[in-house]
């Protein structure tokens, strides 16, 4: 087992290109460089414990043997397995996700986003609707009605009567503009910044949304809440029975709480409403502010110390007591850290990241025009927003568009595909069309600018090559020895017991003392148990009779050179009991059982390793055979005289 997770390390060790590195060795006729080795050995050396493992010579042959089966895994294309290129696709798109942002804008986001969540923020705003894709002239107009509000807002007008004669947010009628507490990721993270950039007491100036422009003013700001956990109880009203008023169940519920005739858990499995709830005594997910209606957040976060209970009180699902169980404060960055890089990273506040990242690969790898957007416009009819348009077939869809890095060319038709799935239903936008196409072919060129900039980072980028490559050799060295070795030992019946038949005799069971130990810490309770077993009592038999004395009872076989045979004079079926600290045990030895030639059963786990180590001594001696081994003697002994000791 030493061999097989050594050999683990070895063939999953990073490999670094080699660049002016004297060859150490070729294998089939393709060289493998002194870097390879080197780089492998060393990067692994502390791992490796045993020092024979960690001796170059011996080191040397276990990386011709890594060599040679990688030879013959490529050989017989097991890089080409369809479940195996599907395991490596997947592996590539999540070892890429820290190549395709700007890893310093996202750690910028995470740590702002922690200083954020300590602070609640109450907000209110107002809001003139206006579409991502709107045109210049509908965006100016919504612009200006904006600017017109805040110029009031400034003048000193009362912010939540102009929230309801403005704002165009279907809940302003109703709550002013007023969206009570926010923290970090409640809301989309333009309004979140200029919520928690903005005074308190003071008016942002217009922001605009994915909504459309805003205005806000901050009531107020408080340390965070943080989250808490609560246990409920809810009753609601029966329409079968209207004896069963759910007010006066829950205030019946109330009086047995407060005279302490029974848990609140009980109440809760027995009498709650809420099923879900209900047979975990009541006990809710943990939670934070903007998470539950506005009614019951409000008494639960009220409540001061866990185990404090609430009065029954009414939302619009029924009647309620709610009983504090912990209080959960904001955490230290080290332990949010990971939670909070998650939710950046599915947050649009990720795109920065990558935005940043577009500006840095335009440079690196640059668009040239080869084709003209007017073309494009010429065909893009009233149909295209009426979600009737259909792809051109003239002869110019074939020619070139643009190009990446003078290497990868894009066509109108390419072009024509992504608008044929970005199609309108808006037809009065048909007089904006120049500009809707001219944006659509921003976000065209930008995503396929991504799209090469990701197809290339093995080229870009040698760690990430190397450790893509690394996971493929490993996962084709895997398969094959899988199928050479691993599989094959255990499938292979009638090998390994051919295998089993003709080395008998390596296998020869020797003396073996069949003991029962048992460990008790009672002198009396020690002298009862050598009695049962004198009388035949087994193992399970002790179990069930003493199982309220702790007992500890092992019963296995035991081989001369044994502590616990040599130094103990053990008779069959004469108990055997001495003191060991506080703990008296009981040694019996059942019976003796004499040295024989074993079934292939019982010793099945050990034959079948060995034969593991059959398969692949023979599979190796094959590949010698098959792909020439050549070393370089005058590099290889530069090589082993520098590390040897």
């Amino acid at each position: 087992m030493k061999r097989y997770a050594f050999y683990f390390f070895l063939f999953l060790a990073g490999i670094t290109k080699a660049q002016q590195s004297p060859v150490l060795m070729t294998i089939n006729g393709k060289p493998v460089t002194t870097n390879e080795f080197e780089n492998m050995y060393t990067k692994n050396l502390d791992l490796v414990q045993d020092p024979e493992q960690k001796d170059i010579d011996n080191y040397m042959e276990l990386f011709k043997r890594y060599k040679l089966e990688l030879e013959d895994a490529y050989q017989k294309k097991y890089d080409t397995i369809p479940q195996l290129k599907l395991e490596l696709k997947s592996y590539r798109r999540d070892l890429a996700k820290k190549y395709l942002s700007d890893n310093d804008i996202i750690d910028k986001l995470v740590k702002e986003a922690y200083e954020r969540m300590k602070y609640d923020v109450h907000v209110a705003h107002i809001l003139i609707q206006v579409s991502p894709d709107a045109s210049p002239q509908d965006t100016l107009k919504a612009y200006d009605k904006i600017m017109s509000v805040y110029k009031k807002a400034e003048a000193g007008e009362d912010f939540d009567k102009l929230a309801q004669k403005y704002s165009q947010d279907p809940s302003a009628k109703n709550n002013k503009g007023d969206l009570d507490y926010i923290n970090i990721f409640h809301t989309v993270y333009p309004f979140e910044t200029a919520a928690y950039n903005t005074p308190v007491g003071k008016i942002s100036k217009p922001f605009r949304t994915r909504f459309g422009y805003h205005i806000i003013k901050i009531l107020d700001k408080r340390p965070a809440k943080g989250e808490i956990e609560v246990a409920h109880i809810l009753t609601m009203n029966n329409k079968k029975n209207q004896e069963s008023d759910a007010k006066t169940r829950i205030f019946n519920i109330y009086k047995k709480l407060k005279n302490n005739q029974d848990t609140f858990e009980n109440l809760a499995r027995k009498f709650s409403d809420d099923k879900n709830s209900a047979k975990r005594g009541g006990k809710l997910r943990k939670f934070g502010i903007r998470s539950m209606i506005p009614a019951f957040e409000k008494v639960a976060f009220d409540l001061k110390n866990p185990g404090d209970i609430s009065e029954p009180f009414q939302t619009r699902y029924g009647w309620h007591i709610i009983k504090l169980l912990n209080k959960y404060p904001v955490p230290s960055f080290k332990q949010i850290e990971p939670e909070l890089k998650r939710k950046v990273m599915r947050d649009e506040r990720s795109k920065m990241g990558k935005e940043k990242l577009i500006k840095r690969i335009e440079k690196q790898f640059p668009i040239k025009m080869i084709g003209n957007l007017s073309v494009v416009n010429q065909h893009i009819t009233k149909d295209f927003f009426n979600n009737k348009w259909t792809i051109p077939q003239d002869k110019t869809v074939d020619d070139a568009l643009f190009i990446i890095n003078n290497d990868k060319t894009f066509t109108y038709k390419d072009f024509y595909l992504y608008l044929f799935q970005r199609q309108s239903h808006n037809t009065a936008t048909y007089k904006d069309k120049t500009y809707i196409i001219n944006k659509f072919f921003k976000r065209f060129k930008k995503d396929k600018l991504f799209e090469y900039y990701n197809k290339h980072l093995e080229t870009i980028y040698p760690d990430f090559a190397n450790t893509m490559n690394e996971y493929k050799n490993g996962l084709v060295l895997f398969r094959i020895k899988s199928d050479k070795v691993w599989d094959k030992s255990i499938k292979d019946t009638i090998g390994l017991e051919k295998y089993f038949e003709t080395r008998k005799a390596k296998y020869k069971l020797p003396k073996r003392y069949h003991i029962i130990m048992t460990q008790t810490n009672n002198k009396k309770t020690a002298k009862r148990i050598a009695k049962d077993l004198r009388k035949g009592k087994k193992k399970k038999d002790l179990i069930k009779k003493y199982e309220n004395k702790h007992l500890l009872i092992k019963e296995k076989d035991y081989v001369a050179g044994d502590e616990i045979v040599d130094k103990y004079d053990l008779k069959i079926k004469k108990p055997y009991i001495y003191k060991d600290g506080t703990q008296y045990i009981i040694l019996f030895l059942k019976k003796i059982k004499p040295e024989k030639i074993p079934e292939l059963k019982e010793v099945k786990g050990k034959v079948t390793n060995d034969y593991q180590n059959y398969l692949e001594k023979q599979w190796i001696k094959e590949l010698t055979q098959k792909y020439p081994v050549q070393i370089n003697e005058t590099v290889w002994q530069q090589l082993r005289n520098k590390y040897k000791k």
